[in-house]
């Protein structure tokens, strides 16, 4: 009674404890699930009472949580996680109450078997026949039939020739009838006589001990399920001298025990109960369904799970499970790897209780085994993501500042280099500042790339075209010795990207390839169509499902450790020599693929190559048939004929940086144009009120105060529809973008630009408000 006072306590103790460390954490997390342990602890006190006060009052404490704890995920995911909690305490709690009521019937079955058994030792056989069946005392009689559990002997040659009156109340037959074998064939269900004779005989001859369980038909008609058990009875000198046995009705028991696995099965954990008295563990079928092994290998032997576990976890698990083993703590919760069947790691999270006996001692362990294996990855991926997203904001953040000091570094030596009065030595000196920022600007670019932050032009494309047209210039760069080959499905859908950029990536990544092969090898170009689906999106962040052309870049070189993959994609990062690469290729492949809505993969193995997979969002948008072939891959805006002269007219130049202001006032002086500067929009805004025409509007995107170069286009447009606008910036923070694209109607002059730069965006601008022009109302509101 003492132990079951113990374990009612330490059950209240724990739905406390529960209560307090649900309200200390957000909505969301599965506490109510802890519930369980508490349950199992008061089915152990062998109360059906305490069991179902047990139930209620977590039942009501689940859901008390929801008001004491603090906000966290969305309503409906939590709310379905407590209402799924409520469930599995009513399916436990009536699972241990079945168990409970089995347990304590088979106790009963077990003492009114032994003192069965004792009376048999005590029956005397006739001595005036030796062949004459046992007399049984009449007082042993009665203690038989008043037995509910059925008893019966046979002889040594196995024929039956006692029943006491269970049977007989069990079978609705006469006890008379019931002593011929023969109406043992109309008892025993058909499906279990054949064995049930193999195994009787089996007993007899071999004069053992039998025991099976078998279907024997009740007075009503139906079948339950009977434990058989013979056991022979010896004389001083061993020799079998009677049979005795009993037919235990396990019924319940065993339609009680298919519920247990059942719910077994419900749970996607593996659930353990090792106990330690016999060294013996229990496996429910989740072992086998997270990590491939059947339960009988598990319970083979004992140290089956430790034998599994991953070897540098091997200490740290141990260490959590016998320090929960040998102290006074009831619980226990750890992580670590465990090795599949099929030899892959998984990464499991155990949580687990331990059952005491009256001195404290631990007796049993209780452990459910989740695989978050997914959960990990998505987490790392998750991670990885936002590490890249900080770098790449703090990149554009960088880059927008950088560009405005190259713009003028740049410009000035751009005039520098025009001028005549420069003697031998300073020309070389003006062409390394020229050339120094020149790389400045495509590092910044570079950059932006991968923060995905750099404007696009996207269009549809047919990209077999677009890999066939770049194939010679992969072949120049890849030596002879290495063998070139592309392998492009036909029909394909058009993918909506700029091609330039996607022509980079292709380079790119061959590059990378040909770097990855030292003497000879294999570079394949590939070209498909794949379908991701709704399972690899949830695997891989950022994906979403759908069709997507493929492009792939194989080789047969070095390959990429598990590591290296892991920061392929960051920038800076290379596994090439110092002045060999500046870790920024794979950066900028990266970033063009997620700005164009796509998604990139790598797949490696040390020793066995590498293969680079883009996946770009299917269009169904078609080619332009009237676009020329050469241009069918590029954008036609980016090339313009060289007749088209911008005519001079009125600038309105807005930008908040002196030095850029100062440049840009000196540029489109020196084409010829008539200039009115403002440092702000507010200021631009008082100037367009005041002056009826502007032929065009230069403004910077971001300005440091008030409003953008956007909203100043938008208001510009209301006081002058017919005005024309150019935006120029370094960094536009998607203040011009939508999704990294530039809207229709939208000119940009990236930064750090030069004369030259901007006498080709304006041409390009004549060209595209000619009267001939398909785009002439591009400027209008």
């Amino acid at each position: 009674m003492q132990h079951r006072r113990l374990i009612k306590i330490g059950s209240a103790l724990s739905v406390l404890m529960i209560l307090v460390l649900d309200s200390a954490t957000p909505l969301g997390f599965a506490h109510g699930d802890l519930y369980v342990l508490s349950i199992i602890l008061g089915a152990l006190a062998g109360s059906r009472r305490f069991l179902i006060g047990v139930t209620i009052t977590s039942t009501l404490l689940t859901v008390l949580g929801t008001l004491i704890s603090p906000p966290g995920i969305e309503f409906q995911y939590w709310a379905s996680n407590r209402a799924i909690s409520i469930a599995e305490f009513i399916i436990i709690a009536a699972l241990c109450d079945f168990i409970m009521q089995r347990f304590q019937r088979l106790q009963r079955n077990t003492e009114q078997l032994q003192a069965s058994h004792q009376a048999l030792q005590e029956m005397t056989p006739c001595q005036d026949n030796p062949l004459a069946p046992f007399q049984y005392p009449k007082q042993f009689q009665l203690f038989v039939d008043a037995i509910p559990q059925i008893i019966w002997t046979a002889d040594t040659r196995g024929s039956i020739e006692y029943i006491n009156l269970a049977l007989s109340r069990y079978t609705g037959k006469p006890r008379a009838m019931l002593i011929d074998d023969n109406i043992w064939s109309s008892l025993v269900h058909p499906d279990d006589l054949v064995q049930l004779r193999e195994r009787w005989l089996e007993a007899v001859h071999n004069q053992t001990t039998s025991e099976l369980e078998c279907r024997l038909r009740r007075h009503d008609g139906s079948w339950r399920w009977h434990l058989l058990h013979g056991e022979p009875v010896r004389d001083e000198q061993g020799n079998t001298i009677k049979w005795c046995g009993s037919a235990t009705d396990i019924h319940n028991n065993r339609i009680n025990t298919e519920r247990f696995e059942m719910v077994a099965k419900a749970t996607v954990d593996a659930i353990s109960d090792w106990d330690i008295q016999s060294n013996q563990i229990w496996w429910n079928q989740g072992v086998t369904n997270l990590f491939g092994y059947t339960r009988q290998e598990m319970m083979a032997k004992p140290d089956s799970w430790t034998e599994r576990l991953h070897p540098d976890d091997k200490e740290q698990a141990l260490a959590s499970i016998y320090g929960a083993l040998n102290s006074d703590r009831d619980r226990f919760h750890c992580h670590y790897r465990f090795i599949r069947k099929d030899g892959s790691i998984a990464i499991v999270e155990e949580h687990g209780f331990v059952i005491r006996d009256n001195d404290g001692i631990a007796i049993r362990l209780i452990g459910g085994m989740t695989d978050i294996t997914g959960k990990r990855q998505l987490e790392e991926q998750l991670s990885h993501a936002q590490r890249l997203q900080t770098v790449g904001e703090l990149t554009g953040g960088v880059a927008h500042d950088f560009n405005n000091l190259l713009t003028v570094i740049q410009g000035n030596a751009e005039l520098l280099t025009e001028d005549h009065a420069l003697d031998a030595q300073q020309k070389p000196l003006v062409a390394m500042i020229s050339d120094a920022s020149h790389q400045a600007a495509e590092l910044v670019q570079r950059l932006l790339a991968f923060a995905r932050k750099q404007p696009l032009a996207p269009q549809p494309t047919d990209i077999v075209r677009l890999i066939n047209n770049i194939q010679p210039l992969v072949r120049q760069a890849v030596p002879e010795r290495i063998n070139l080959e592309l392998i492009a499905e036909q029909d394909l859908p058009t993918v909506l990207i700029d091609p330039p950029q996607l022509e980079s990536a292709v380079l790119n990544l061959c590059l990378n390839a040909r770097d990855a092969m030292s003497d000879q090898g294999k570079l394949l170009l590939e070209v498909g169509r794949s379908e991701l689906d709704a399972d690899y999106a949830l695997q891989h962040s950022g994906v979403e499902p759908g069709t997507y052309v493929r492009v792939s870049v194989s080789d047969t070189g070095t390959g990429m450790s598990q590591d290296v993959q892991t920061r392929a994609f960051d920038p800076f990062f290379t596994t090439k020599v110092n002045g060999k690469g500046s870790g920024l290729g794979l950066s900028m492949v990266y970033g063009f693929v997620k700005q164009s809505g796509g998604h990139i993969a790598i797949y490696s193995e040390p020793g066995n190559g590498t293969t680079v997979r883009m996946y770009l969002p299917a269009s169904l948008q078609q080619v332009n048939a009237d676009t020329p072939e050469h241009l069918q891959t590029h954008n036609s805006d980016r090339q313009t004929s060289p007749a088209a002269v911008p005519e001079p007219g009125t600038v309105l130049l807005v930008e908040d940086e002196p030095l850029v202001r100062q440049y840009a006032e000196t540029q489109f002086q020196a084409l010829g144009f008539h200039v009115i500067s403002a440092s702000h929009g507010d200021e631009a805004l008082n100037i367009l009120r005041q002056l009826e025409h502007i032929d065009l509007l230069f403004t910077d995107v971001m300005m440091g105060d008030g409003m953008d170069g956007p909203e100043l286009a938008s208001e510009a447009r209301k006081l002058q529809p017919d005005i024309t606008i150019l935006f120029t910036s370094g960094y536009t923070e998607n203040a011009m973008f939508r999704q990294g694209r530039l809207e229709p109607g939208t000119d940009l002059l990236v930064k750090p630009w030069r004369r030259e730069d901007l006498l080709s965006k304006l041409k390009a601008m004549a060209v595209a408000n000619s009267p001939n022009s398909k785009r002439s109302d591009r400027w209008q509101p």
